[in-house]
């Protein structure tokens, strides 16, 4: 028996028992397909971001002459940006159509209360004005979403089936009543969110968003501007998004710290300093390191996908691979899926670390980004094993080839796991 055949049996025995507890889970089940059922958005809308994004000169002057650049910027923002008005729902549909209530109703409920949880008003200097924050409605909600649709689709299903219910006589149309009927529960439910939403403006944040943004976040801000400390922060934000937390709230925090030290990096660079003794060179590469195909290091499992030996993941790679290459790894995460996957768990959180730490001593004894340029800034779709060539030179760019490869070994085993899981059902059925 090989080391992979060995180390994938290992960790079948360890982690099947727990990975079957998980999927009979309601809850697991809920915010599984619930996230699945908006990847026709996200792999909708991939290549306006890909597009709007290229940094080619004569491409960029065609799309901001004719106006199409905005238009696909404003297609991804309303989308993509969005995601947690349109998980919201969704989550809240499956749960109560598992527990054979109407799923519909369940759905339209989590969503109002969604939204009633918001801030209505926005500040526009002295002025207030009736709106929602976009930021709410997409990265800074989607955990404050996952909870409101599991809760409502939750509680919706336990008083309903506590026959809570408005009676009608049986000369009203089963449409009305059927309408009508889940009106007490409705009422109830309500009631917990305005409680909720009191309480949260009591404390220092105001709001509930800005209360689990900060109080999640809060940790991030004791980290430094240091190599130990970014990967540690990598980690951290790996761990976050397995669990459903997007990373764009808890990068915010620390997007000073790594605006400092850029700046640091750039001023020194314009005032004749060599790459290779500019003061914050290796926090600033290892970014990339501990960064490929987006949070959590997920190009190199998209790659071993070309190895299936499920339908699923045959078709699955055909969608998602591309979408990764450019650093959107949202169809992996919600589409595999990884998030709230026990198979994955230990690769999701291992990646950035390997990266981290391979990145740490190609930088500090290979001298590996001494051509680095820090002048030159591209933009966040750029391939990661293209951008590095542009930024840094050959030796940057073979480094992070070279690190792809090795992560492929840390996700491989556990992919194998899963394709094998896929394989027998598809086989079963």
């Amino acid at each position: 028996m090989s080391f992979m055949e060995s180390m994938q049996s290992g960790l079948e025995k360890i982690m099947g028992p727990f990975a079957q507890k998980l999927s009979e889970s309601k809850i697991i089940s809920a915010l599984t397909a619930g996230m699945m059922s908006s990847m026709p958005i996200t792999l909708g809308v991939a290549a306006f971001a890909i597009l709007g994004n290229l940094p080619i000169g004569i491409w960029q002057d065609f799309l901001t002459t004719t106006g199409m650049g905005q238009h696909m910027l404003d297609i991804v923002a309303g989308t993509s940006s969005l995601l947690a008005i349109y998980i919201v729902p969704t989550i809240a549909y499956y749960y109560a159509k598992n527990e054979k209530e109407n799923g519909l109703t369940a759905a339209v409920l989590a969503l109002a209360a969604f939204i009633v949880l918001q801030p209505q008003n926005i500040s526009l200097g002295e002025q207030t004005v009736a709106g929602l924050l976009q930021t709410n409605l997409g990265s800074n909600g989607i955990f404050v979403g996952m909870i409101t649709a599991v809760v409502i689709g939750m509680s919706y299903s336990k008083l309903m089936k506590q026959n809570i219910k408005l009676k009608l006589p049986s000369s009203v149309p089963p449409n009305v009543s059927e309408s009508l009927s889940p009106t007490f529960v409705a009422m109830i439910l309500f009631a917990g969110v305005f409680v909720v939403r009191y309480l949260a403006g009591l404390t220092p944040y105001g709001n509930i968003f800005d209360l689990v943004s900060n109080v999640v976040a809060k940790p991030v801000m004791l980290f430094g501007a240091n190599p130990w400390s970014l990967i540690a922060f990598h980690c951290f934000m790996n761990l976050c998004w397995f669990f459903g937390i997007h990373p764009a709230p808890i990068l915010s925090v620390y997007i000073p710290v790594l605006m400092s030290a850029g700046t640091a990096n750039t001023e020194a660079f314009l005032a004749g300093t060599p790459s290779a003794e500019l003061p914050f060179l290796t926090f600033s590469l290892l970014y990339g390191f501990c960064y490929i195909g987006g949070t959590g290091s997920t190009l190199s499992l998209a790659f071993s996908m070309y190895t299936a030996k499920s339908e699923r993941y045959k078709v699955f790679r055909n969608i998602a691979v591309v979408p990764n290459i450019f650093n959107i790894n949202e169809p992996m995460i919600f589409g595999m899926p990884i998030m709230l996957n026990p198979i994955f768990f230990i690769p999701m959180i291992l990646s950035s670390l390997v990266g981290g730490l391979m990145g740490y001593v190609a930088l500090e004894f290979f001298g590996v980004g001494s051509a680095f340029n820090p002048t030159i800034s591209l933009p966040w779709v750029m391939p990661p094993f293209i951008g590095p060539f542009i930024t840094g030179g050959w030796k940057l760019g073979v480094s992070i080839i070279a690190v792809i490869f090795v992560q492929m070994f840390v996700w491989y085993p556990f992919f194998r796991i899963a394709d094998n899981q896929a394989l027998k059902e598809e086989q079963a059925a």
